[in-house]
């Protein structure tokens, strides 16, 4: 019984062994192409379809990494730009709008009276200037200049905004 058991065992080992050497030092592509018959198998059609997936993720991901690649160089050629941006705020009016040679770049309502019902609605906004459907309060207006010599602005906010009362919690270690 047991020598039965042990030829067992060997035949096993030796079945495994020709099933796992069955393609011997070829690759899965050399052993499908070696034979015409073998393209219909499983393990070949598997392959096939696992390549062409693969040829397709690479054109892909070399498409996105030239996308990305162009937004960094263009980010890269704004940032050596010389940009000054200025905060305006403008108090009870229906237009926000910037000084000359300034660009708009953002246009937020910063105060309102719930007398006169509340936030405004923003009309239009264009490069120039930021309209309202009716007076605000307070507008602040981002303007953005290029160049090395911004001309002079006015109305700009000159105080940093309030400090939080309560002071940032320190990291634990």
């Amino acid at each position: 019984m047991r020598i039965a058991a042990i030829f067992a065992a060997a035949a096993l080992a030796l079945v495994a062994t020709a099933c796992a050497n069955r393609t011997g030092d070829m690759t899965i592509s050399d052993w499908c192409a070696a034979d015409s018959g073998r393209a219909n198998t499983d393990v070949c059609k598997q392959h096939a379809d696992t390549e062409n997936v693969r040829s397709s993720l690479g054109d892909r991901i070399a498409g996105a990494l030239g996308i990305a690649n162009r937004a960094q160089s263009t980010a890269d050629q704004a940032m050596a730009r010389n940009m000054v941006c200025v905060t305006r705020t403008l108090n009870r009016t229906r237009t926000g709008t910037c000084d000359p040679g300034y660009t708009l770049a953002g246009c937020t309502q910063t105060r309102y009276g719930t007398q006169a019902g509340g936030m405004a609605i923003m009309r239009s906004i264009s490069d120039t200037e930021c309209r309202f459907n009716t007076r605000v309060l307070e507008v602040q207006v981002r303007c953005c200049a290029m160049g090395p010599n911004p001309p002079p602005a006015t109305q700009v906010r000159a105080t940093q905004p309030p400090q939080p009362e309560t002071p940032q919690p320190r990291p634990v270690s």
